[in-house]
């Protein structure tokens, strides 16, 4: 597991093992957050999903959850 320095704690600590979801947005999450605060984010969401009644079949209610999880985690918008 290698460290990175978090972009939304500012800590160098360790990073994710493996990215946590496919594509651009999950090697974005491995290259700038560390461990512990994307467990923050997996209790975060949780409770946002049962919140806001999200239904993850839903394509909207995805991009609402993509969109609050870059919002928590303090990831820039995607670029291109």
């Amino acid at each position: 597991m290698d460290e990175v320095t978090c972009v939304r704690c500012g800590r160098t600590a360790p990073g994710l093992d493996s990215p946590p979801a496919g594509g651009a947005l999950g090697q974005r999450i491995q290259a700038n957050i560390c461990a512990d605060c994307w467990q923050e984010w997996v209790e975060q969401q949780a409770r946002a999903i049962n919140h806001y009644g999200l239904q993850l079949a839903d394509p909207d209610d995805r991009k609402q959850l993509i969109a609050y999880m870059k919002e928590f985690l303090h990831l820039e918008p995607a670029q291109g």
